[in-house]
This record gives structure tokens, sequence and C-alpha cells, in this order.
């Protein structure tokens, strides 16, 4: 843990109270110059630090600073229980994830990283994650059959869902894995796993989740029309901690009631999928029906001009109308 972190970390613990320069250098074994440092480097990232004379220093706001102790302590009453990693940058939460579960890491393992320098998208396409945004990726080890994860990944969004609403921004659901904010992209969601083909089952599940909640002067010009942020449309500036908390709780509700399908009317009351006409690829001919519901699993029900449905289950649906 560096100075900085031990020096937060230290005030968070103080819970409001003056602590001196002196007594934070002999409790964290470093100089009265490296508390100073440490204290101006959590300024810059936008702590709210006061400092008097013959006092020290009283942590007033930590703005969207935490430590994975913080967290920790706010899941104790969770049915799971969370280990929490955090880092400056990966090139993605979901590979580092793997590389955790790959050496036996139980459910409830959470990767979060400040950016990312190799998002990952859904069917191989890249996300954007520069400072700024939220990124984690969740381990599950599941009791479900394969057929449960596309539900698994409509849980996913139906919990970002709620713990935004819980938050005073009231997104929609696009099928099957993003959120949107008026009529632009502010979630992804990216669901990996390992399938046990002895047990049929899933060995396990990694659920990686990035949203984007302020806004990127290096936005490329080609996200523009498509991607936004929650800054920005909404005026809110969220705290990371209350976000990723929320979603972890809503999360772990919605999997442990799986079997009873309670995820679905959030799913489909939220959705700015159904009611539209889409273009999607069935068999590899590019077709447009329309949206009309979605099955126990989340795939989605089309309905074609002669009356005719389908279910979609892979690939993607584009709203044209």
């Amino acid at each position: 843990m560096q100075t900085k972190d031990k020096v937060l970390q230290a005030l968070l613990q103080a819970e409001g109270r003056y602590l001196s320069g002196a007594a934070l250098a002999k409790e964290l074994g470093c100089s009265r110059t490296a508390v100073w440092k440490a204290i101006e480097q959590l300024k810059a990232d936008g702590c709210e630090i006061e400092a008097v004379t013959n006092r020290g220093y009283s942590l007033q706001n930590a703005g969207d600073l935490f430590l994975p102790v913080q967290l920790e302590k706010r899941l104790t009453n969770a049915r799971t229980s969370y280990q929490i990693h955090h880092f400056p940058e990966l090139d993605s939460t979901n590979n580092r994830l793997k590389e955790l579960a790959a050496a036996g890491a139980p459910a409830g393992t959470v990767v979060i990283a400040d950016r990312q320098t190799a998002g990952k998208g859904r069917l191989g396409k890249s996300f954007h994650s520069p400072a700024g945004g939220m990124y984690l990726s969740v381990l599950l080890r599941p009791d479900l059959p394969l057929t449960d994860m596309m539900a698994v990944t409509a849980c996913t969004a139906s919990a970002v869902y709620l713990a935004l609403a819980d938050l005073g921004i009231q997104s929609q659901i696009k099928w099957v894995n993003d959120l949107f904010l008026n009529g632009k992209k502010i979630c992804g969601i990216l669901s990996e796993g390992a399938f046990n083909a002895e047990l049929l089952k899933m060995d396990y599940l990694i659920i990686g989740i990035g949203i984007n909640l302020t806004p990127d002067p290096n936005l490329p010009e080609e996200l523009r029309p498509i991607v936004t942020d929650i800054l920005t449309d909404t005026g809110l500036r969220l705290h990371r901690a209350d976000l990723i908390v929320g979603i972890l709780l809503h999360l772990e509700q919605l999997i442990a009631e799986l079997p009873s399908r309670t995820y679905l009317p959030i799913y489909k009351q939220n959705s700015c999928t159904l009611g539209h006409h889409v273009q999607f690829l069935s068999n590899g001919t590019q077709k447009t029906a329309l949206a009309v519901d979605f099955a126990d699993d989340a795939g989605l029900i089309v309905e074609h001009d002669d009356g005719t449905r389908e279910t979609i289950r892979t690939g993607t649906a584009t709203p044209i109308d």
C-alpha cells in the first residue's frame, strides 16, 4: 500500500478527528515530509482535508477515493463474503480476475481499476475505459447450467439499473448487456466463464461492468454520437464506492432469485429495445423484426411481418426506429 493510501486509511478511520503530521508519520513509519506530500496528493485527487496548526489534518470529504477495506466493511451483511482488489490501472479487470479464478479465488472476489488500457466489450469489441469511470469485475461460482449465462448478464444489467436508480439516475436497458441514458450508451457488461464439461455447468463466471461517470476529453470521434456519461447528461457526480456497493448488493440478490426470474420484470419494464423494430443476423442472414418480449433466459423474442416469432440468443439486435 502506498503512503498516500495509508494516510487516507488513517484519516478515514479517524472519522473527522484531527491527526497530527507527527502522529501519522510515527504510525505509518515514514517522515513528516512524506505525510505532507501524501496529503497534497490526496487533495489533488479530490479529497477535502482541513489542516489546522497545532491540531493536524482532518478528512472532511474523501471525494471519489475509496479503499477496499471500506467497501468490504459496507458489505459485511451481504450474502457473499467479498474480497476486493483495487488497482490504479489494468489492461482489463476481467483478465486479472481470470488469473485469480484459475488460482482458486472464491466467489465474491472483485477486481476494480481506475482505468483500463485494453477494456473488453462483447463480441471481441474494445471498451473505452479512461480515468473517471467505474470498472469492475466480480467472480461468481454459481450452481447454474450454461443455458442461464445470458440470464446472468440480464441480471447484471438489472442490478446496474437498480443501483443507478437508487442514486437518482433513470437509465434504460438495451438487450442484452448495455445501459443507455437519453439514447446514448453509459454502461457495458461482459460475461466470461469457464465450463465444466464433466458436470455440464459453469465452473466460474466473471462479470465485467464499465460505467461512464465523467466526460472524457479524449473520447474517440466515432464514439461521440453514441456514448455519453452520467455527469454530462444529469449533472450528478456519483461516488464509485456508492455505485459499486449498490451493484454488488442488487446483483447477489437477483442471482440468488434467478430460478424465480425476479429480474425479468425489471429488465422488461426498463427496456429500450422492446416495442422497436430491430435488425439482427439469423443463420447468416440480416433480418428486421419487431422486438416484443424476453424469454425466461433473457433471449429476445421478435415478431416478423407474417406473425411468426423467433428468439434471438446470440449476436446483437440494433433498434432502427
